[in-house]
């Protein structure tokens, strides 16, 4: 049984820019544990030239037609080559938005994709340095303990951000559960947590 290790992250800071991976490497390991292999393997690289980004006031219908056009599960919004946040199908097809637009007293409709997104300070970040000998499973677990649907990684030369790992592209490799439950931070997380269940 594969024992893996929470991996140091930091809190993601304002206005990190996107640089290409400087570790990126297409080398296939066969015949391993799908959560043994490098973590590299499971991370999606960006690219500043080449990335698309949503705009903030993307409607979540244009947003998720984009989505579905692009064939890609995720995207970063951002405005003037800032990035603020990060979308996702997984989001954009959740109670969350119907929540969302409950919240605001408005319809489904009017919300934007800075509404619906999960801003960058939410988030964490981790070094590429640090993933040089980590594993997928020691991200999966990392991003289990602080409960992390996204991890950002950022280059060590220029703290800019060159990937990401995607909880539920892991969980999907590494074929096991996960305890989803995020830690609170504020009391308002344990009421809204509380009132979502008793809604089932």
């Amino acid at each position: 049984m594969n024992t893996f290790n929470r991996l140091n992250t930091l809190d993601v800071t304002a206005d990190v820019p996107v640089q290409a991976n400087p570790l990126l490497s297409t080398a296939e390991e066969d015949g391993l544990d799908r959560l043994s292999v490098s973590a590299q393997k499971y991370m999606h690289n960006l690219d500043g030239q080449s990335a698309v980004y949503l705009d903030p006031n993307t409607s979540v219908d244009d947003a998720t037609l984009v989505l579905n056009k692009t064939h890609v599960a995720s995207m970063f919004v951002a405005q003037d080559g800032v990035l603020l946040g990060i979308i996702s199908q997984a989001r954009l097809g959740s109670r969350h938005i119907l929540k969302e637009a409950q919240l605001r007293g408005c319809q489904r409709s009017d919300l934007v994709a800075s509404d619906v997104m999960l801003p960058l300070k939410t988030l964490k970040q981790i070094s590429l340095i640090d993933l040089r000998t980590a594993r997928s499973g020691d991200v999966l677990v990392t991003m289990e303990a602080h409960g992390l649907d996204y991890l950002l990684v950022t280059a060590p030369e220029t703290g800019q951000i060159c990937g990401y790992f995607d909880l539920v592209e892991l969980i999907k490799a590494g074929g096991r559960s996960v305890n989803q439950l995020r830690p609170a931070e504020h009391f308002n997380d344990i009421v809204v947590s509380v009132l979502h269940h008793s809604e089932r």
